[in-house]
């Protein structure tokens, strides 16, 4: 059974929201929501309008919702997706969309290591066997990421990055995530996530643009959450990282929780 098929059969509920990113620049876990009672203030909707939800894009519509974000915003910066990969609707990948109100304004894809191999194989399979050779290493891949900057702000990313850490480390227990970036972009992610370069530039086909594969193995991020998560107010940490704007280990076992029992 693969990784969808297995998010569809644990949890009734596994099509409604996972998250909710509300402002100033906190992120509330309010996990498979349940509808209130009562009748919404003026200020409770005005918290909505800057609001965010995360889903799994887990139907065709929704699909190609994300496929668009990732289309335009890679046009935007002079990428070009190939057509017709078939991997992008592999069932050992997960995507994330986040929503401000019904439009995507971010999204990220989850790739499993479960046999099929990674987006990442084309370009790097030699480093990534060096992880799979290390005992019982289960490799994980983060891909397909866009955000639309106009309507989105850093908490919105690292909301995005906060759901695939449960997912890969939390949930599935995976122990290295991999990620191809930029190389404009390298230092971006050292600083603000941990990552680690585990090789050095080639050209990706795929986007037809120069890619670095990046690493970070799971107990290392675990760290890095257990230290920062939840401090995001205080002055000056969240510019140096996006662990501040984590879920606390309070909140995020309370989220695991639910989306456990569905």
């Amino acid at each position: 059974m693969g990784i969808m098929e297995r998010l569809r059969f644990g949890s009734r509920n596994w099509a409604k929201t996972i998250a909710v990113v509300e402002p100033p620049t906190r992120l509330r876990d309010v996990g498979l929501l349940h509808g209130g009672q009562g009748e919404p203030s003026e200020a409770a909707g005005m918290v909505r309008q800057d609001t965010f939800k995360i889903r799994l894009a887990h139907d065709a519509e929704r699909t190609r919702e994300t496929r668009f974000l990732v289309e335009k915003r890679y046009r935007d910066v002079g990428y070009q997706l190939t057509a017709g990969d078939a991997r992008q609707i592999c069932p050992e990948r997960i995507t994330l969309a986040t929503y401000k109100g019904d439009e995507v304004v971010g999204t990220l894809t989850i790739g499993f290591d479960t046999g099929q191999g990674l987006l990442a194989d084309e370009l790097y399979k030699a480093e990534i066997d060096q992880l799979r050779a290390r005992g019982e290493r289960r490799v994980a891949e983060f891909c397909k990421l866009a955000i639309d900057t106009k309507k989105a702000s850093k908490r919105v990313l690292a909301s995005l990055f906060n759901v695939a850490y449960l997912y890969v480390v939390r949930i599935w227990h995976y122990t290295d995530v991999v990620i191809e970036v930029n190389p404009a972009h390298v230092s971006f992610y050292k600083r603000m996530l941990g990552f680690q370069e585990l090789a050095g530039e080639r050209l990706c086909p795929r986007v037809g643009a120069p890619a670095v594969l990046l690493h970070i193995e799971a107990a290392y991020a675990r760290e890095l959450v257990r230290l920062y998560a939840g401090r995001a107010g205080q002055p000056g940490l969240a510019d140096r990282s996006f662990y501040p704007y984590f879920m606390s280990a309070e909140k995020e076992l309370a989220l695991l929780q639910r989306m456990a029992r569905g």
